[in-house]
């Protein structure tokens, strides 16, 4: 997997979001995002994690719906102290 941390994604919706941290769980990629403004200058105070998937050969994101990835995500995803 490329390293996208700090990398602006853009979604279908032209919401844009940062990659604040990205893993590998079970074969499939998975990002931790921050959504920042459409000129890309300020950060806003919205997180999701989001999952590569594949559309035909295309890359794409989705929000990370299962309870139990999210939960280990968000585990490992927190800040370590």
């Amino acid at each position: 997997m490329e390293n996208i941390i700090n990398h602006i994604l853009t979604l279908d919706s032209d919401e844009k979001y940062m990659v604040l941290n990205q893993a590998i769980y079970q074969g499939k990629n998975y990002f931790f995002v921050v959504k920042v403004t459409p000129d890309e200058e300020e950060v806003l105070n919205e997180f999701k994690l989001l999952q590569e998937i594949e559309i035909g050969d295309q890359k794409a994101v989705a929000p990370v719906t299962d309870e139990k990835v999210i939960e280990l995500l968000t585990k490992y995803f927190k800040p370590q102290e």
